[in-house]
């Protein structure tokens, strides 16, 4: 098994930040890791780092530490997407996803990685998650015009992806304590005083609660949700994306985890984007993808030695009251 690492745009940080994040690597860890890239366009962020390298037929090596690689040649609409094309079927045959950064006019259609594994796997449910040394959260829609978040945020919604998290995480042995669900309308809309829309919220809430041993709460004002984490390993659920994402990078910088929940695999990302005007100049902050990738690793030695499987084990399903 190994974590498949998709280029990203050929002229974004993605290539940078990754290499030098491998240079922290140890080698034992590295053999692990597999690069799906075009040549011209890793060439260039090679260069730019200013150390010594070779490019080899089956991988780099930089500064005396060797990655593996693929080699890819025929582009499919772009670079990136070709790129992800491959990942995600490797990944499928058992492994982990990891995309650098890209550009969502990289994808045929699609807003980007999230709503492109909606429609190829059929599931709607599918978490945008992030991760931080010090947060963990949930979005249940992402890359919604706040004028369809009314159509869109129905209360199977929120339940099948509240579950679809829990399950996932669970899988992946990954430590959490509470959820915390967050309301759409301002303080959760005073008992339908501002809005009956979180009344949904408190259905799935109570729904999932009351059917399995899942500790979760809510809605709770969005402006005062923050307060009621007690722990790093409670996990802050949030509506719509610049509810949730404004607090996490304001709070987390991008030394974070995107992480997509509910594929047939583990999917992980740096959460920053791919900051063309640094391209070149070897000046990227790797730490983001430093810590993502340590925790890609980390769920790849966990289902390498038995801790995830293809189908979940009696103890992460939810247990029924």
């Amino acid at each position: 098994m190994k974590v498949y690492v998709t280029q990203g745009h050929e002229e974004g940080i993605g290539l940078e930040v990754f290499f030098k994040t491998c240079l922290f690597l140890n080698p034992k860890e590295l053999v692990h890791i597999q690069l799906l890239a075009f040549k011209a366009g890793v060439l260039e962020s090679l260069i730019s780092l200013r150390l010594p390298f070779e490019i080899h037929d089956d991988s780099i090596e930089l500064a005396h530490v060797k990655i593996p690689a693929t080699w890819l040649d025929k582009v499919a609409h772009s670079q990136s997407f070709t790129a992800l094309e491959l990942g995600m079927r490797l990944a499928e045959s058992g492994g982990v996803l990891y995309t650098l950064p890209t550009s969502k006019d990289q994808f045929p259609g699609y807003a980007g990685h999230t709503e492109y594994f909606r429609h190829v796997y059929k599931k709607p449910e599918l978490g945008m998650f992030f991760s931080s040394p010090d947060l963990q959260m949930l979005l249940v829609t992402d890359h919604v015009a706040i004028s369809q978040l009314s159509e869109v945020l129905t209360e199977k919604r929120i339940f099948e992806t509240l579950l679809n998290a829990y399950q996932t995480l669970s899988r992946w042995d990954w430590p959490t304590k509470k959820f915390l669900v967050a309301g759409l309308n301002p303080h959760a809309g005073e008992n339908g005083i501002i809005g009956s829309e979180d009344s949904r919220v408190a259905n799935a809430v109570k729904q999932i609660h009351d059917k399995y041993n899942l500790d979760i709460t809510g809605p709770f004002p969005g402006d005062t949700m923050l307060k009621e984490k007690k722990s790093p390993e409670d996990v802050l659920v949030y509506l719509f994306h610049d509810q949730g994402l404004s607090l996490f990078k304001g709070l987390q910088g991008f030394v974070g985890s995107n992480i997509t929940l509910g594929l047939p695999y583990p999917r992980f990302s740096p959460d920053h984007g791919t900051s063309f005007h640094l391209f070149s100049k070897n000046e990227a902050d790797y730490r983001g993808c430093q810590f993502s990738l340590n925790q890609a690793m980390l769920v790849l030695m966990r289902m390498i030695h038995g801790q995830d499987s293809s189908h979940q084990s009696k103890s992460s399903q939810p247990k029924k009251r």
